[in-house]
């Protein structure tokens, strides 16, 4: 398949700044390998750009895609900025992004949608995560899976993910289902008469039946005059 790879960089860039994220050069190379990488799981292991990526420093590397994103920023297509490094004094590192937005790139409607729809979603998901984006591409790409530092990558092993399986349940026979339904039934009604029931009074003597009496008979009415003779308080003083 003949695209522009500058235009393809251009929509990636534009699909990160969707979502309010600048890349970096490093993401940059990583998304143009997995357009290549969702390409080639359809075709046999063909690749979008024919490039020849190898397992260099973080995973998936080639010259051609340094010189094709310089290109895109010199042809305009894309806008890069450079920032010094927290790392490293002798060098800068590179944000991209693109200022309109709003108009979606042509390139898109050319692109298989099994290409863009799985490198949008993988931009979505990791474009402001970097250790998410390498530990996808290290463990979950099949030219990654056994490559070795410095070899170039076999695109050739690259396979659509095993779709899982559906389980079936096992039906359950009509008579059996109307069955359980009865003892669902009668659990709920016990439990409901448990809960209505009152408990057991144990037995009962005189001092208590008093005291319930006292309880049911008509409160005082408030405001009572009177004295209350309490008795000789000193009786038990010595004088």
């Amino acid at each position: 398949m003949l695209i522009n790879i500058e235009d393809l960089i251009r929509a990636i860039v534009w699909c990160a700044n969707r979502r309010r994220e600048k890349l970096t050069t490093l993401r940059l190379v990583k998304f143009v390998y997995l357009a290549d990488l969702y390409y080639a799981r359809y075709t046999k292991g063909k690749t979008l750009t024919g490039w020849p990526w190898a397992f260099v420093y973080f995973g998936p590397w080639c010259k051609q895609v340094n010189e094709a994103i310089d290109n895109a920023a010199k042809n305009g297509l894309i806008i890069a900025q450079e920032y010094p490094s927290k790392y490293d004094d002798a060098k800068d590192y590179r944000l991209f992004w693109v200022e309109d937005t709003e108009e979606e790139p042509k390139i898109i409607d050319a692109l298989p949608t099994y290409v863009w729809s799985k490198l949008q979603w993988a931009i979505q998901k990791w474009a402001d995560d970097w250790s998410g984006l390498l530990e996808y591409i290290y463990f979950e790409t099949e030219p990654m899976l056994e490559a070795k530092p410095g070899a170039l990558l076999d695109f050739r092993q690259s396979q659509m993910p095993a779709v899982v399986k559906k389980v079936e349940l096992k039906k359950i026979p009509k008579a059996k289902l109307d069955e359980a339904k009865k003892t669902v039934a009668r659990l709920q009604e016990k439990f409901k008469t448990g809960i209505s029931a009152s408990p057991s009074q144990g037995p009962t003597d005189t001092v208590y039946q008093e005291f319930v009496s006292k309880l049911e008979e008509e409160d005082l009415e408030a405001g009572l005059e009177g004295t209350a003779e309490l008795g000789d308080l000193d009786s038990g003083r010595k004088r």
